[in-house]
């Protein structure tokens, strides 16, 4: 549970840090990066299992639009949290993108099993580049996938 208070904690101070800035448009900074993320868990079980997946991101202006969650802009959102109700339903895979370059981007996953073990993948792709790979993993009692990545 230490693990789970940290990475929500980290992620809320995280968009705190990016809201109390001036609203802005949702014009691209002509620095940053793009990135996409591609998350996929089968088998997870709605009572005995724990999933969440964090990704935070922002520009030094302050932007609040930044994602898109399989095609769909998400206003006003510069987090973007999937937790397990997200993957126990039709929708097994979720793409998140940004709409325009940012300047930082974070991402906090964290994936426990009690019981029937279920499997995950977590691709994010920074500047059209692979920088982390996780396909396949499988989340059992004796191995959760708890990471903190920061691009």
């Amino acid at each position: 549970m230490k693990k789970i208070s940290t990475l929500l904690s980290l992620a809320l101070v995280f968009s705190l840090l990016f809201s109390c800035k001036k609203d802005s448009e949702t014009t691209p900074s002509k620095s940053g990066k793009t990135a996409k993320f591609t998350i996929t868990a089968n088998g997870v079980n709605a009572t005995d299992d724990y999933v969440s997946f964090v990704i935070v991101g922002g520009d030094t202006k302050g932007t609040k639009t930044i994602w898109k969650v399989n095609g769909v802009t998400r206003n006003n959102e510069a987090a973007i949290s999937l937790g397990k109700d997200d993957f126990t339903g039709s929708t097994k895979t979720y793409v998140i993108e940004t709409i325009l370059p940012v300047d930082v981007i974070s991402a906090s996953a964290q994936c426990i099993n009690f019981n029937t073990s279920y499997q995950i993948s977590y691709k994010a792709e920074i500047d059209g580049k692979v920088v982390t790979n996780d396909d396949g993993v499988t989340v059992d009692v004796n191995k959760d996938y708890t990471h903190q990545f920061d691009y």
